[in-house]
């Protein structure tokens, strides 16, 4: 392009002297234009892929979502600034679709970063999701995203909000083991029977309405 552009500069100059009319080379500037912008969408694709795969690395309890969040909703306002031309573009189309499925993967990521998910609600999302990986401490961002969370947030919903009334279960079956246990129950016989029956106290009948 370089090449042809030199030509016709040359060419406009030679034209200019003779005081001939020729044409305006739209093609070729049309030709540079869509070069300048694709090299400055790819400069972005780079940026963005390096932002993303230096993200994967982080361990799983490191993982900052906020921030990612923030950047990915700043590459996406980037993305749509760019020339209205480009958005036809396959390259355009994937950089948009990359973005926007890590912004759906982390709001996913924060949903499973409730304290309430346990081994067992992991392997249900394994099922889910029919990849299996090892969730232990050296478990990073890579591995949840492998599980393409993206297309699966209704699953990971449904798995967290399952976990959060089971923990909420346990927590009252716990309290409810802890208060009975030191409960001490007083004994009277029935004036009538004389069987021995547990006697009804104001702490007692407190507790059972709690």
């Amino acid at each position: 392009i370089r090449s042809m552009e030199q030509d016709m500069a040359a060419l406009m100059e030679s034209a200019g002297l003779f005081e001939v009319s020729i044409p305006d080379f739209k093609q070729l500037k049309q030709c540079r234009k869509e070069l300048k912008m694709l090299k400055a969408l790819w400069d972005y694709v780079i940026i963005v892929r390096s932002s993303i795969d230096d993200w994967k690395t982080t361990p799983w309890k490191a993982i900052n979502v906020e921030q990612m969040d923030l950047d990915c909703k700043k590459f996406a306002k980037d993305i749509r600034a760019f020339d209205k031309e480009m958005r036809a573009w396959d390259v355009y189309i994937g950089l948009e679709n990359v973005v926007k499925n890590m912004l759906t993967s982390l709001r996913a990521v924060t949903e499973l970063q409730n304290p309430a998910i346990r081994t067992r609600h992991w392997q249900q999302l394994m099922v889910a999701t029919k990849v299996k990986f090892v969730m232990d401490e050296s478990t990073t961002l890579a591995d949840l995203l492998n599980l393409n969370l993206h297309n699966y947030e209704d699953e990971v919903r449904n798995i967290v909000d399952k976990s959060v009334k089971e923990m909420s279960m346990e927590k009252v079956l716990k309290e409810l083991d802890t208060t009975w246990a030191t409960m001490e129950f007083e004994h009277e016989k029935h004036p009538r029977t004389g069987i021995t029956i547990i006697k009804t106290s104001e702490e007692l009948i407190e507790t059972l309405e709690d």
